[in-house]
């Protein structure tokens, strides 16, 4: 361009020839008022050389050339420049109000139309021609060669290149292009690469860029218009990274505004937790005033979210452990996690930039995952999003689901930047592992501060603790700080329950108002959950199997951060009335997650028709898949109102309940801690039917551990034993009735009864009603002695227990005073006040071995007894009511060896006496009246009588003796070898009172008057 000015200049060399050309041309430049030297190295017709070429400022001239070559041609008009030739040229220009200026050189130069720049008609050979190119947006070096005529077919190639080039907040640094060069009569056609190592535009920015760009400019170069192929190695948009970015983009504009259209793609993109792998953007853009515009559609696939933000949908799956919601959230995370990995986005957008300022604006997004979720957002106004301020306007529907997601619609509406975003979503009932979740239309308020308040109701169905709860409904209000602090339900609300199943429980209708604790129900601060719920009187009814269920707390509190709930003052109640299984638990506790479980204490109750009473229950339970795990201690008491047993502790106990069946063992021990039985329980909630197993290896009674001790039912039956008891106990029951039975044993038993010292009692006992205490008939003991005050050795009893009090003696049978001696059969009723009537039967009772019972010092007797000794024990005692013996045919003798006084009876009564001393007799009755602890009244009634051995004759007896005598003799003595009966029973020290007396001398049996008792 800078030659074409000179050639005009040199135009009228022709004319002057050389003589004159230096006068002519350094006019024309100073008529233009622009410095230059040169030097006319050739002259001739139509072709001229200049040499040595400087224009402008000499220390700073516009252009420099080594040669110039001119072609002219004249005609009517004069000459006038044709071509130009030239070797190495060097120009400077500058670009100023969008126009391009060549210093000194404007002045030079021909004007187009209206004084607008244009191309002269002038074919132009250029060798090496370079410029340096001072624009507002930076220095461009410009390289340029080619030949042609410049008004069209001037074909070459330019080279541009700049350190740094920039408009508004726009800038390239080295950049470099390739142009060859095509110019035609309506434009100037450039095609070649461009290269820039970086580029960047309000905060964003690329590296690597190239670009096969084909454009063209008008003459003027006033407008332009092409296209390009773009490559960018790494490229920023805000908090979006890209990599491998192609595409094409068409472009026109000028200097003052650029428009076009653009179709990018890359190979990866990332940023705000989101990457991809392949993005595309399809659309039209303008720059102009550094202002920019963008509209069109974004498209990323393969996209993921990055690993650390799935990272957190882990911890949303283990909200909720061990509650109705652990299979929601845990779908929930699931299908985040397996929508995040791999989905596509499609968004239809606008953009705008004003220096670092900016903005995007959503009318559409849609999202598919390869999971099959999706989300879509729709808005006629946009959802619109600021930088660098970060403020949002959120507007439009939201629809959203598939992939395991909840299903939900929702409008979202937003005034302005910094106003509240309000809406509706409509969530169906979201449902996951036998969980459900239904809420009524949520309404939502979220500030620019991230407040957020959402109310709703929420219907709740889901396994808990092996069972399951149903149409638990509460009301929702959730608030959200934007600091991530979430708070659900601050306040009390109502609560229901439609069905809750657990551990065999069937609960139906069950209400109440809850209140939060520490400050709302659920509570997530700095990823921590806490809060939880609060309930007083709650009430529970239902069923646990077929049995009636109604269960009351007077307090109950959830806290969800120790995962841990409290219940106090409980009472359960299982069963019918006849058939009530009940427990009062002072206080139960426990944790919730993985498993659940707690500790109990205070807790007293009974299990179906169990006879037992538990108290004081204190232990531990939890839930094993749906099985309920007890284990601690108790004391155990007789459910009859006349206690059978006095209360015993039971250690080691262990419970479950599993599908409505209970089973329980545990050891049952003195409150001393002596082993009583082990006890092994069944029960079935469903039926009501269980049974209850007791095993007592071996229970030893003395005088460390009286019988006493363990039951009251001894008292007035049994004291003082001395003996070991083994055996085993069964119960059962079902709604209709209660059976039990047993086997128990003895060996070598000492004991006292109501009717003597018992000693070596051994036997088996057949219960056909244990709880009764009833046996099956003809149970069998054998017994070594027993002291009713005649002593007996050996025997055997047949007998059957009637109930706690009463025995039925089928026989008794023992060896006696060379004879037998039986006891007839008989019901002892220990309680009956009347008193209890034994009837002794002797058969073949050697008389000398039979008062040797008594203990007779001073009377001896011979013959062969039968007869029968009635006897009554009550509270005051026992006594021999019209006892009878009589000899058997042949009779006896009887003899008295003590000592008579015949001063004080006289001298018939020392008659009678000597006779009576011994005596022979054919017929011999007694008749036994008395206390056995006192004096018995003995009658003797001799027939057939002579005098025996030893006794005194004389004129009187020997005429005495022909007469029929029949004597009738009294006689009073206490009966010393009885026991003490039932008053040492009633009053047992007067068993040590008489073991005191033991070793006192026996009294004769005679008169006081004849004999001081010895």
């Amino acid at each position: 361009m800078a030659l074409l000015v000179l050639a005009v200049a040199l135009a009228g060399l022709w004319l002057a020839r050389k003589p004159i050309t230096r006068g002519f041309v350094d006019r024309k430049f100073a008529e233009a008022h622009v410095p230059a030297r040169y030097t006319i190295q050739e002259l001739a017709l139509g072709h001229q050389r200049l040499t040595g070429i400087v224009i402008g400022d000499p220390d700073n001239p516009d252009l420099v050339a080594d040669w110039v070559e001119l072609e002219t041609s004249v005609g009517l008009g004069g000459a006038r420049v044709v071509g130009i030739s030239a070797g190495k040229v060097r120009v400077k220009g500058r670009i100023v109000d969008g126009t391009l200026s060549l210093g000194s050189l404007d002045r030079l130069i021909p004007k187009g139309e209206g004084g607008a720049f244009r191309l002269p008609a002038i074919a132009l050979d250029l060798e090496d021609g370079r410029m340096r190119l001072e624009t507002p947006q930076g220095v461009v070096g410009i390289k340029a060669t080619g030949r042609g005529r410049l008004d069209g077919g001037f074909r070459g190639s330019i080279a541009a290149v700049s350190d740094r080039i920039a408009g508004g907040d726009c800038a390239a640094a080295h950049a470099a292009g390739v142009f060859k060069v095509d110019i035609r009569q309506d434009a100037i056609r450039l095609n070649g690469p461009l290269r820039a190592a970086s580029a960047a535009c309000g905060g964003n920015g690329a590296a690597g860029v190239r670009s096969d760009l084909a454009g063209s400019l008008a003459p003027d170069f006033a407008r332009w218009h092409g296209s390009a192929r773009l490559s960018v190695d790494t490229g920023r948009v805000q908090a979006l990274t890209m990599a491998g970015l192609s595409g094409d983009i068409r472009f026109a504009g000028s200097a003052g505004a650029i428009q076009g259209k653009a179709a990018l793609t890359a190979d990866r993109l990332a940023g705000s937790g989101v990457g991809g792998q392949a993005g595309a953007i399809d659309g039209a853009f303008r720059y102009a005033a550094g202002t920019g515009a963008f509209t069109g559609q974004a498209r990323l696939g393969r996209a993921a979210v990055a690993a650390g933000t799935r990272a957190s949908f882990a911890s949303l799956g283990s909200i909720g452990a061990g509650t109705p919601v652990a299979p929601l959230t845990a779908q929930l995370a699931r299908a985040l996690d397996a929508g995040a990995r791999d989905f596509a986005v499609t968004a239809d957008l606008s953009a705008a930039t004003n220096g670092a300022r900016g903005s995007v604006k959503l009318t559409r997004l849609i999202a598919v995952a390869e999971s099959g979720a999706s989300i879509t957002l729709t808005s006629r106004d946009g959802t619109q999003f600021v930088w660098p301020d970060g403020g949002a306007t959120v507007r439009g529907d939201l629809v959203m689901g598939g992939g395991g997601l909840p299903d939900l619609n929702a409008t979202l509406a937003q005034a302005a930047i910094g106003a509240p975003v309000t809406g509706m979503v409509t969530i169906a009932p979201y449902e996951a592992g036998g969980a459900r979740l239904a809420l009524t239309p949520v309404k939502f308020s979220a500030g620019l501060d991230g407040r957020t308040r959402i109310d709703s109701v929420a219907t709740l169905s889901g396994p808990l603790g092996g069972g399951s709860v149903e149409g638990l409904r509460l009301p929702v209000a959730a608030r959200w700080d934007g600091r991530g602090g979430l708070a659900i339900n601050p306040a009390c609300a109502p609560v229901s329950i439609a069905r809750l199943r657990v551990a065999g429980i069937d609960a139906r209708g069950t209400a109440t108002q809850l209140c939060p604790v520490d400050g709302a129900m659920l509570r997530i601060a700095s990823g921590r959950v806490g809060g939880g719920a609060m309930a007083r009187d709650l009430r529970v009814a239902g069923a646990i199997g077929r049995s009636p269920l109604a269960l009351r707390a007077g307090s109950a509190t959830v806290r969800l951060g120790e995962r841990r709930f409290d219940l106090g003052a409980v009472a359960v109640r299982i069963g019918t009335p006849d058939r009530l299984t009940r427990f009062d638990i002072a206080r139960l506790d426990g944790g919730f997650g993985a498993t659940i479980g707690g500790t109990f204490g205070g807790t007293a109750g009974q299990i179906g028709a169990i006879p037992l009473l538990l108290s004081q229950a204190a232990g531990t339970w939890r839930m094993d898949r749906g099985k309920l795990i007890v284990a601690g201690t108790s004391t155990v008491s007789d459910a009859a109102g006349d206690p059978r047993f006095n209360p015993l502790k039971a250690d080691q106990v262990a419970l479950t309940l599993i599908d409505n069946r209970i089973a329980a063992t545990g050891l049952l021990t003195t409150p001393g801690g002596i082993k009583v039985a082990d006890v092994m329980i069944r029960h079935d909630l469903s039926n009501g039917t269980g049974a209850a197993n007791l095993v007592v290896p071996g229970l030893h009674f003395g005088p460390a551990f009286k019988t006493e001790a363990l039951t009251p039912l001894t008292k007035g039956v049994v004291e003082n034993v001395v003996g070991t008891v083994s055996g085993e106990g069964h119960i059962r029951w079902s709604r209709d009735a209660v059976t039990s039975d047993g086997v128990f044993r003895t060996r070598d038993t000492d004991l006292a009864a109501a009717f003597g010292p018992v000693t070596g009692v051994s036997g088996e006992i057949h219960f056909t009603d244990l709880l009764g205490m009833v046996s099956a008939p003809n149970q069998v003991a054998t017994v070594k002695t027993i002291d009713t005050g005649i002593a007996v050795q050996d025997g055997v009893i047949r007998y059957r227990l009637l109930g706690p009090s009463r025995i039925q003696v089928t026989d008794a049978i023992w060896p006696f005073a060379g004879g037998k001696l039986s006891l007839d059969p008989t019901t002892l009723d220990f309680l009956d006040p009347g008193g209890r009537h034994l009837t002794f039967q002797l058969t073949g009772v050697d008389a000398a071995q039979f008062l040797q019972q008594f203990d007779f010092q001073n009377l001896n007797a011979t013959g062969i007894f039968d007869g029968t000794l009635p006897m009554i024990f009550d509270a005051s005692g026992g006594r021999i009511e019209n006892g009878r013996l009589k000899v058997r045919p042949g009779g006896g003798t009887i003899a008295y060896v003590g000592e008579v006084s015949k001063a004080d009876l006289g001298t018939w009564g020392n008659i009678a006496f000597q006779a009576l001393k011994s005596l022979r007799y054919r017929s011999l009755d007694l008749t036994m009246n008395g206390s056995l602890g006192g004096e018995v009244i003995t009658e003797a009634k001799f027939a057939g009588v002579a005098q025996g051995e030893g006794a005194k004759s004389n004129f009187l007896i020997r005429r005495l003796a022909r007469l029929p005598f029949v004597f009738n003799v009294r006689i009073r003595a206490p009966f010393r070898g009885l026991l003490e009966t039932a008053t040492d029973f009633y009053a047992p020290e007067n068993l040590v009172r008489r073991a005191l007396r033991q070793n006192a001398p026996t009294p004769p049996v005679q008169p006081s008057e004849s004999e001081k008792v010895r």
